[in-house]
This record gives C-alpha cells, structure tokens and sequence, in this order.
C-alpha cells in the first residue's frame, strides 16, 4: 500500500537497510539527520525501530495516527512507534504467545515517553475484556 506514503514520508530512507551502503556509519548519520529536519523521528533497521527524541510534541500520537497503523502490514505505512505496537499485537493474539517490546536509550532519550504511547495505543485500540469477567492468577 505505497500509496499510504506521502512525498514527506519519503525523506531520506524509511529503513536503514535500504541504504546503498548500510554500512557506512556516516550515511546512517546523514539519513537521521534528514528526516529529523522533517521531523521524521522514525525510522526502521529491518523490525527494529529507532527513534530521536524531538523534544516537542510533534502531534504524531492522536486517534487518527492510531488507527492509520492498525491491522495493517508492518511496512505499508511510514516508520511510527504505533506499527510496532500493532505488529506485537497482532503477533499476541495469532501466535497466541506472550509477546515483548525492548525500549532502550540514554538518560532523556524518551523511553518513558514512547512507553506511555505504546501503552495509550492498547489502552484505545485493543478490544476490553467482558465485564464482570474473573482474574485469573
């Protein structure tokens, strides 16, 4: 569904193993710095998702944003912290096995942040379990 990718989605490139060198430290660089000027503050590396702290709120994590990732493939849609959380969902319920996400970073590098998020998109986009259901230990 490339047609979900807009001009400005295309900055740069959306996954790092894309690049003609990928192992060149300093095209890496360079793509990161080219879509953080667009504040394109994702980008993949195959499944894993890289994230740059903008330091503002870029208006990225509304309801709209939410159900733009959800139920659809990893890659059809530009690189977002809310296609990973789909993608882990998904896993859980067809794979029936738990699942997890590994947030690391630097002091002040947003892993309370993107982990609030991730948890705002199950909170609003996952199915609640019937009332009056029992816990279960």
């Amino acid at each position: 569904m490339e047609s979900a990718l807009t001009a400005r989605d295309r900055v740069g490139v959306q996954d790092f193993v894309l690049l003609e060198n990928f192992t060149s430290e300093a095209a890496f660089i360079e793509n990161l710095r080219r879509r953080f000027r667009e504040n394109l503050i994702y980008t993949y590396i195959g499944p894993v998702l890289v994230s740059v702290n903008p330091y503002r709120d870029l208006q990225i994590y509304s309801r709209q944003h939410m159900e733009r990732y959800r139920g659809v493939s990893f890659y059809e849609v530009p690189p977002h912290l809310f296609a990973v959380a789909d993608t882990v969902y998904r896993a859980l319920r067809t794979e029936r096995r738990d699942q997890a996400v590994m947030i690391s970073g630097e002091s002040g590098a947003g892993k309370t942040e993107a982990t609030k998020r991730l948890l705002q998109f199950y909170a609003e986009t996952c199915p609640a379990p019937e009332r009056g259901g029992a816990v279960r230990d």
